[in-house]
Parts: C-alpha cells; sequence; structure tokens
C-alpha cells in the first residue's frame, strides 16, 4: 500500500480530497495532511511517504518549492501538483523537480485518479529498476567472490562469466580496508554501508565492487589503468572517516593486475598490507611494494607479534613490550628472514613508538636527541644492532610517556563531562580530542577501554536521553527538540530516536501522556 501526504493550506480542500477517492480500493493509505510546504518538510522527519499531492500557492514554501526539496532530499517520492491555473508557464521548473503530474482544481474524481496511477508507474518502475540493478550487482559480486576464494576456475569460465557479466578486470587493483575493533558488530556493519559511497567518491570515474569479508573487512575490486596510483584517493578515505565518525581504518593496496584469474593472489597482497598498516599509526595505508619480503606464513606470524608489542606499548607495559621484542628477534634469527625486511619490520615498529608519542601531544620528542633516529635503524648493518635499537627507543618512548601521563580516569571523566555539558552543541572526536589534549585514535580506544561504548554512541545516548525528557515535559515540536539536542536534522533525529527507543518520538509522546 502507498502512503500519501496531502498539502494544501485550505482546510475544505483537505477534507475534501480526503473523501474524494476510496484510498483504500486503489491500494493507497492517507499517512498525513500538511496545511503548507513546511509543515509538509516536518511530515517526513516522522515518515516519509511515497507520494505528495500538493496545492501550488501557498504561503510561505509552495508546492513547487516543496517539490524541488523533495526532489533534492526523497527523490523516491513521487509529487502531484494541485494548480487553478491552466497556463502551466511553471511546467519547466516542474520536470526539473520530477513533478509526476498536474491536477487542475477544481479536482475531480477521475483526473485525481490518473495522476495517481501515474505516480504509482512510477514508483513500480523504479522498484524494477532498483530490483534488476541490485541483482546485477549481486551477481558481480558473487562472482568477484569465487574468483578470490575459489581461485580454482578454468580460463574458459572466468572468461565467459566476466563477459556475461560486462566485468572488465584486464587492469585492476584489489584494496583492502579494515574497521578498527572497539566498536560492536552491529556499528561495524552499518558502516561499512556509509562507507562505500565515501570510495566511490574519492575513485571517481573508477569502477568500484566490495566484497565483504565479516563485519570488520572488505575488498574492494578497483578497475583502473596502470598509471593509476590509488593511494592519494585511500589517504582521502582515511582522512573523511577520521573527520566525520568515530572509526578509524586502514587500507592495504595490491599490485597492479592483469587478469581476473589474479584476483586471489592480489586479495593476499592487500592482506599482509592491510594488516601491517593496522600496527603502523603512522601509515594507515600501505601498498604491496613496500612490505618486508616475506612468505604467507612467515607474514602472519611477525604480525601477530606486531600486534602483541602494539598492544603491549598502547598499555605502557614495558615488560610485555620486551618479551614481544625477545619473540620477534629470535623467530626472524631462527626463520633467517632477509636483513632488508628485518630493516623495514623494525621501520614499522620506530613508527609505532612515533604515534604513541603523537598521542600523548610529545611530538616534540620525535626530534629529541636522546632517542634513536629512524635513520640510525635504516643505516644498521647488522640485526643485533637493529634489536638494541629498537629496544632502546621503544623503553625510551615508555619512559617519557610514563613521565608525562595524565590520570586515565580524570580524562574520561573530562570528557564525559563536557559532553553531557555541551550535546545540545556540536560535538566531534576530533574536537574532544583537542579538549584533552590527546590524538583522537588514542582518545577513542581509551574511550572505549574505560567507559565500555565508543564516544559516538555515549554522545547518542546522552542527547536522545534529553530528548526523552524534553518530549515529556514540553510541548516543544519533533523538530524543535531535535535541534535543542544537537541534532538539527529532524529526519536523521527521528531514525537516531527510534532506533535508541523502538519507537517515534511522537509515539513516545502518546504513550507517556497516558
Amino acid at each position: 500500500m502507498y502512503n500519501v501526504l496531502l498539502v494544501d493550506n485550505e482546510p475544505a480542500i483537505l477534507s475534501a480530497l480526503s473523501h474524494a477517492i476510496d484510498w483504500a480500493a486503489h491500494d493507497c493509505h492517507i499517512l498525513n495532511i500538511a496545511r503548507d510546504g513546511r509543515e509538509a518538510m516536518l511530515q517526513f522527519a516522522q515518515e516519509a511517504p511515497d507520494i505528495v499531492i500538493s496545492d501550488i500557492r501557498m504561503p510561505e514554501v509552495d508546492g513547487l518549492e516543496l517539490a524541488r526539496w523533495i526532489s533534492e532530499n526523497h527523490p523516491a517520492c513521487k509529487v502531484i501538483i494541485l494548480t487553478g491555473f491552466p497556463d502551466f508557464s511553471y511546467a519547466q521548473q516542474a520536470i526539473n523537480y520530477r513533478v509526476v503530474d498536474f491536477v487542475l482544481k477544481p479536482t475531480s474524481e477521475d483526473s485525481l485518479l490518473a495522476a495517481l496511477d501515474k505516480a504509482k508507474q512510477r514508483l513500480a518502475e523504479d522498484q524494477v529498476r532498483k530490483t534488476d540493478k541490485q541483482a546485477d550487482v549481486l551477481a558481480c559480486e558473487l562472482f568477484l567472490h569465487q574468483l578470490i576464494f575459489d581461485p580454482v576456475q578454468s580460463l574458459l569460465y572466468t572468461m565467459e562469466r566476466t563477459n556475461a557479466l560486462g566485468l572488465d578486470l584486464s587492469s585492476c587493483y584489489v584494496l583492502r580496508f579494515g574497521l578498527d575493533d572497539i566498536h560492536t558488530e552491529a556499528d561495524r556493519i552499518a558502516f561499512q554501508s556509509e562507507v562505500r559511497e565515501m570510495w566511490r567518491q574519492a575513485m571517481g570515474e573508477h569502477t568500484v565492487y566490495f566484497i565483504p569479508r565479516g563485519e570488520r573487512f572488505c575488498y574492494i575490486i578497483l578497475c583502473a589503468p596502470v598509471g593509476f596510483d590509488p593511494t592519494e584517493a585511500c589517504h582521502q578515505v582515511v582522512q573523511t572517516v577520521q573527520q566525520t565518525t568515530d572509526f578509524q581504518i586502514t587500507v592495504g593496496i595490491s599490485a597492479h593486475h592483469h587478469s581476473p584469474l589474479e584476483l586471489s593472489d592480489a586479495a593476499r597482497e592487500a592482506d599482509h598490507a592491510q594488516q601491517l598498516a593496522e600496527y603502523s599509526p603512522q601509515m594507515p595505508v600501505i601498498s604491496y611494494g613496500q612490505l618486508p619480503v616475506l612468505s604467507d606464513l612467515h607474514a602472519s606470524r611477525i604480525t601477530e607479534e606486531l600486534r602483541t608489542i602494539q598492544s603491549a606499548l598502547e598499555n605502557r607495559n614495558r615488560g610485555a613490550v620486551i618479551s614481544g621484542l625477545d619473540r620477534l628477534f629470535a623467530y626472524l634469527r631462527r626463520e633467517a628472514i632477509p636483513f632488508p625486511s628485518v630493516r623495514r619490520i623494525a621501520v614499522i615498529l620506530y613508527e609505532c613508538g612515533q604515534g604513541l608519542l603523537i598521542s600523548y601531544n610529545l611530538e616534540i620528542l620525535l626530534t629529541d636527541a636522546s632517542l634513536a633516529s629512524e635513520r640510525a635503524l635504516l643505516d644498521s648493518g647488522a640485526i643485533d644492532d637493529i634489536e638494541q635499537l629498537l629496544r632502546g627507543y621503544l623503553t625510551a618512548v615508555l619512559d617519557r610517556i610514563c613521565m608525562n601521563a595524565t590520570d586515565l580516569d580524570d580524562l574520561v571523566f573530562r570528557v564525559k563531562q563536557y559532553i553531557d555539558q555541551n550535546y545540545a552543541g556540536e560535538l566531534s572526536l576530533e574536537g574532544l580530542a583537542d579538549y584533552v589534549h590527546l590524538s583522537a585514535s588514542y582518545l577513542s580506544k581509551l574511550f572505549k577501554r574505560e567507559v565500555g561504548q565508543n564516544i559516538s554512541g555515549y554522545i547518542q545516548q546522552v542527547r536522545i536521553e534529553r530528548a526523552k525528557v524534553l518530549l515529556r515535559t514540553t510541548a516543544m515540536k519533533t523538530y524543535e527538540i531535535a535541534e535543542a539536542v544537537g541534532i538539527p536534522d529532524p529526519v536523521y533525529f527521528s531514525k537516531l530516536f527510534k532506533k535508541a527507543t523502538g519507537q517515534k518520538p511522537k509515539d513516545f509522546r502518546s504513550e507517556e501522556e497516558k
């Protein structure tokens, strides 16, 4: 059944429209009525209709302005305009705003039904196109999933399928992005959907396909010529995510490949690069060419050791750092890992230490002459020298941090207090991090560890609880409450409120008034 919103500033016309036809018999339901365009816009915050039937002449926001707003913010909704002026001088504007039809006043049942049928047909056509497009994308992604995870396919079969699906994989990269593990599974799954649009925008005209791998990881098949370097676009996405959310992502980029039969190899290259990016705070994007040359078995074991050492550094556990270094270098010696690869692994750990200094706002120590330099690591000629330099450097970093460390409980309390007092304003992870003089990534991890939820979740919780109070105790409209609690978009506010409480704001208020 299609939901219909009626909009007219004359109550008599609204009443007549409501009773003009048997709406249910035509698979329609009057969802709501509005007395002008501005009120109609606010109705969308409660529930978006499928069809809007609006007068053209209304105070404040008229029918065409409403149609423009709908075309920009709710393009799936179909608009029918009621008018008493048969010259249609505004027809071109209406076409630009995707108005389905005009109905002349006084409105007859036949003309209204004819326009309604057009709107319903457009909605049905949109659904078919959407379904067909989704089916095509799903078929492509299923095939690409098969090429990555079940690579034993014949060349003939692969060529037939790529031709049938219209895929051009003669020049491509595989990217893997990973989300931090401090958010809930549901949050990560929802964010994966949101971040896809960021990737599409960053890659511009180049075609991308997404192959999820659990809730934390996703592969991206990027169809691009060999001269295109995806590194800059990847950094753009990482930066956008950091500025607009409290997620942290890392990205691994494969070498360039020329055949769909190479996708499995490319995915493995992206795996190794992304795994090392997770342990190199200064390098959230790493390409396969930057990696130490290691076998899959060696890469897996070394990555695990890097993970352990990084965790020990973040928790300021000196003993765990030393024992982790002992295990790592014992393994490097036992397996005779090539010296250039040892040097690259050391640089990754060095950058972990740098990232930790930055997270404590100790950037000034990055040039401290008493700390070993990256140049010294690169100039080292023996594994013993590298181990000694790293051990001294990382323990010195821990010494500096412990001398400067602020009480963690107090830091988290200050952040929570700031949110509680400023929920009505603009709050961001970056802004809160600046307030307590920490890096955004470190504050995000610290808050999650100490409070048990991420910062965005806590901000949302505070805002929703305050909104509940206002719904219970005031006669404020939904959009006024949304703005009062720091969520100026009433549509987004209603979605958040329903997600948190299971009810729309108006239903919550009605139940509280009983």
